[in-house]
């Protein structure tokens, strides 16, 4: 319908004058958005049809009755035109004018808190409940997208797909449909509105900002059905977009279910007819897609073939038992399996597969046959335990926890029933129905032919190289057996699902479960400090480490872009060897002669200028800090201090109070006497911007004022290299040297503290003094040194080394201990040997550059900076107000996908990217790919 002719007819029927019109998608009507001369809004729906189409008269007394019905739910209402009536005929077009509902589209609500969903589900039930006693029309029957009718409709669209993956998935989905079809005559019916999409839902940010709906739209699907087809067609399209998908569905599950009690033969149905009408939706639009280019079509879809993807990788019983659990109907009481005779001969001994067991240390565990070798014994592993064979990066469809039994056995040996049981089918796994469950077993050769019988003690088969287990109490599981993996979130209801089958194997049931993260998390509570604070407001319990990877106890991993201590990887099996080595020999303190207490002075000292070449050896980079403090102190003879405003450099008391981070944040007492601080040179957020290409003078300019302006001349001026707790402040090219001269000319010896940035980090050089030309009269070193092993240093010159020696000796207990320079020489042999200051350089510019292109794609990216692998991402709202509550938000979310980054700088809105050094280039596409997708999810 033509513009002028939609303004033709508003004028001469409603009296409107539209100065605005905004074409909007649909099906078959012709929607308009309509905007009158003193603002009133519409939605104009044009059909080609007659006033007397009885589908158009049928949608007339569906908005008519929910008008009446249900006032607390906003649709659509019905604009009479001057003649009275809501059908306006013009040309071949019948017109009608509705009421315009404000709001955005659920399909374009960046995030859908469970709250939401529950709420679309509660719209759903009260809008069934309002239907429930409308007379239906003569003539309306059914159409296409009738859920009754999937199948007809998946068929007619099925020919257009030909990508095979689609095309077994919606098989697999139309197998479910097959098999609760046959119950949809026993269930509940009734008029429902039938098309709860997330194109005719609208919400609304409220005044905390939570989303709510504020409308409903489109009632021209609704029908005469099952009236389970409203929840399910909301599930379904709640469904979409979601990692989760399952915790979706359940939440509008258990909306719906508070409005209108479902019957547990609903509960059966409600997932397999979701997932069918997904089905239906792609499969439709795929074929009217092919026939004509159809954008509105392609919108549709674009979301629902990886949609259905993940949904078939849920069982339907599992879904059942979910919805089950949220509605609050009964758990049924588990069968308890016991044998009658042995599976097989011999004892079997209990394999730990979980991922902090032992069996894994300096494995290749993603090597196949690498465990079994590694066992060399008849074994087992738990039911309903993680596994780290089937770890996977954190993400809502992570599936570690393996389901059943897993034996470990030479292959062709003979397994026997443990029960009679009846063969129910065969293939690729042997399913057996016994009295009061079915027991399934996986990687069987067996000769058995499904109807077969087989009574206690006989042949099942021959064990293959990967068998296992199974018990489960559904019947579903024989038509599609249960996965072998399941995820850990949904472990309490595999519990019901699936019982142990140790009893029926012969194995010691399980004993006393670990202490999961919960546990722990109480420990740290009742055991620390609340000052000894951990990351993350949801905690995972990590147990191992390996490469750039964590992995926690469910077997999620994790990608590691803050590690900067353990420099060279996690579990590095160099550093180990070399550290086990040393402790099988000697370990003593340093005060005792040994040779490598010299070797490792001789080689850190050798990575470093001259004249730097007296090394102290301590353990951590407070102490390091502390002692250069002491140094510089005693042999001036002074005891003042400068430092960058927003500096952390450690937390002993002495060097907490040159810590402007700790005495200027919560809790903090103020700067004492003897510190001065000069202004951080920040050059997005500083006086002296990007822009300024003399910012590194400028900012210089207030170190020489501050020196000038003191009572007596100054000890030291402290520095790291690049600001990393303040927030990756890159220090303009021109600072150092400028500052260090400055220091220098008053007197003062002047301190590098690399414990963050040093040991080639940065790329361009080992250390990052070298970065910027000059040459440090004390440098502090620690985090990486040991790889996580308490390793730090103060390095200095021979002069400086000899003015602290006045007789007082200085004495580290742990410095320098035989295994901490063990592990130090191996870490400098892997940085130097593998080339990982080259390879920091070349990822560490890839990364910048992939950060970059993500800056320009949100708003919230305010800054990126830094240099190697020290990076930093500054989160701003409105202009460059400190994101800080959005930095936390990203982390959490970033984590709970599978990275690990935190917040840090002077207002807690810089992400902190330092991973360890074997970070390579996929690993930066997937820090990218997952930081996007998180701040889409967050818009």
């Amino acid at each position: 319908m033509k513009p002028s002719q939609i303004q033709t007819v508003l004028s001469e029927h409603y009296g409107l004058d539209a100065v605005r019109q905004e074409v909007l998608g649909g099906e078959s009507d012709h929607n308009v958005r309509i905007v009158t001369a003193d603002g009133e809004e519409f939605l104009l729906k044009a059909t080609k049809g007659s006033t007397e189409d009885v589908v158009l008269r049928w949608q007339t007394d569906v908005l008519a009755h929910l008008a009446e019905r249900v006032p607390q739910v906003p649709v659509s209402r019905l604009v009479p035109a001057r003649s009275g009536d809501s059908l306006v005929a013009y040309g071949p077009y019948v017109v009608r004018l509705l009421t315009w509902l404000p709001g955005t589209l659920f399909a374009e609500v960046p995030h859908h808190p469970p709250a939401l969903l529950t709420e679309l589900g509660q719209v759903a039930g009260r809008l069934t409940l309002a239907l429930a006693d409308l007379p239906v029309r003569d003539g309306i029957t059914s159409h296409h997208w009738d859920v009754r009718r999937a199948r007809d409709a998946i068929e007619t669209g099925l020919p257009f797909v030909t990508n095979e993956n689609d095309r077994g998935n919606v098989a697999r989905v139309l197998s479910w449909f097959d098999r609760c079809a046959g119950e949809f005559g026993e269930l509940p019916a009734g008029v429902v509105h039938h098309d709860i999409n997330d194109f005719n839902v609208l919400a609304e940010p409220g005044d905390g900002g939570e989303w709510r709906l504020s409308g409903v739209l489109d009632v021209g699907d609704a029908l005469h059905t099952i009236r389970v087809a409203e929840v399910a067609i909301a599930v379904a399209y709640a469904m979409l977009r979601k990692e989760d998908p399952l915790a979706a569905a359940v939440a509008v599950v258990a909306g719906f279910h508070s409005v209108v009690p479902l019957t547990e033969s609903e509960l059966a149905v409600i997932f397999p007819l979701a997932a069918a009408r997904l089905c239906v939706n792609a499969t439709t639009w795929t074929r009217r897609t092919a026939e004509a280019e159809d954008g509105y079509g392609r919108a549709r879809m674009r979301h629902t073939w990886p949609a259905v993807a993940r949904i078939v990788r849920i069982h339907p019983a599992l879904a059942e038992a979910a919805f089950r659990a949220a509605c609050g109907f009964s758990r049924p009481e588990s069968p308890r399996p016991r044998a009658d005779s042995a599976v097989v001969s011999g004892p079997l001994t209990e394999i730990d597969l979980t991922p902090a067991s032992d069996l894994y240390d300096g494995l290749d565990w993603t090597e196949p046959h690498a465990v079994a070798r590694a066992t060399g014994a008849r074994g087992f592993s738990r039911h309903l335990s993680a596994s780290l064979l089937a770890a996977e990066p954190r993400s809502g469809a992570a599936e570690t926890v393996q389901l059943g039994i897993r034996l470990f056995l030479p292959e062709g040996e003979p397994l026997r029933a443990p029960l009679a049981a009846k063969v129910e089918r065969t293939g690729e796994q042997l399913v057996l129905r016994h009295q009061d469950f079915w027991s399934i077993w996986w990687g069987v050769d067996s000769p058995l032919g499904t109807g077969e019988r087989a009574e206690p003690g006989a042949i099942l088969g021959k064990a293959g190289a990967d068998v296992q287990v199974q018990v489960v109490t559904a019947p579903a599981f024989v038509a599609e057996p249960p996965p072998r993996h399941v995820r850990p979130a949904d472990v309490p209801l595999w519990t019901i699902l699936s019982p142990d089958p140790a009893a029926l194997l012969g194995a010691a049931p399980a004993g006393s479960a670990r202490r999961d993260v919960h546990d722990i998390v109480s420990v740290r509570r009742s055991r620390f400090a609340r000052s000894q604070r951990a990351y993350y407001r949801r905690p995972m319990n990590l147990v191992r480490g390996r490469g750039v990877w964590l992995y926690d106890e469910d077997g999620f991993g994790y990608l590691d872009a803050i590690n900067n201590v353990t420099h060279v990887g996690h579990a590095e099996p160099r550093v180990s060897a070399a550290a086990a080595r040393q402790l099988a020999k000697l370990n003593t303190n340093s005060r005792f002669v040994y040779e490598g207490i010299a070797a490792y002075a001789e080689r850190l000292c050798a990575t470093l200028p001259d004249p730097l070449e007296v090394a102290f050896l301590v353990c951590t980079g407070s102490e390091a800090n502390d002692l250069a403090l002491r140094i510089a102190r005693q042999v001036t003879g002074r005891t003042d201090v400068l430092v960058l405003d927003g500096a952390y450099h450690g937390n002993t008391t002495a060097v907490t109070g040159i810590s402007p981070n700790r005495y200027k944040g919560p809790g903090g007492t103020g700067a004492p006497p003897t510190t001065h601080e000069v202004v951080r040179p920040d050059r997005y957020r500083g006086p002296y911007g990007y822009d300024d290409p003399d910012a590194g003078a400028r900012y210089a300019a207030d170190v020489a004022a501050v020196v000038a302006g003191l009572d007596s001349p100054p000890a030291a001026f402290i520095a790291e290299s690049l600001m990393g707790t303040a927030g990756t402040i890159m220090l303009p090219d021109g600072y150092l040297p400028a500052a260090f001269s400055a220091v220098r000319a008053a007197g003062g010896l002047c301190i590098s503290d690399e414990v963050q940035v040093g040991v080639g980090r940065l790329g361009s050089a080992f250390w990052g003094f070298e970065t910027h030309g000059v040459v440090p009269d004390i440098v502090t070193m620690g985090k990486p040194l040991g790889n996580g092993h308490p390793i730090a240093a103060v390095v200095t010159t021979r002069e400086i080394a000899d003015a602290f020696d006045t007789g007082m000796k200085y004495f580290n207990t742990f410095g320098g201990n035989p295994v901490s320079c063990a592990i130090g020489q191996t870490v400098l042999d892997i940085v130097q040997g593998d080339g990982l200051q080259e390879h920091a350089a070349d990822v560490g510019a890839y990364f910048l550059r992939t950060l970059h292109e993500l800056r320009e794609r949100h708003a919230v990216v305010g800054d990126v900076r830094g240099q190697g692998l020290y990076l930093g991402i500054e989160l701003v709202r409105d202009g460059r107000e400190p994101a800080t509550a959005e930095a936390m938000a990203v982390a959490e979310a970033m984590k709970d996908r599978g990275v690990i980054v935190y917040p840090t700088g002077v207002h807690d809105n810089v992400l902190k990217i330092k991973p360890p050094m074997v970070f390579d280039r996929e690993h930066v596409t997937r820090f990218a790919e997952t930081l996007d997708a998180v701040l889409l999810s967050l818009r």
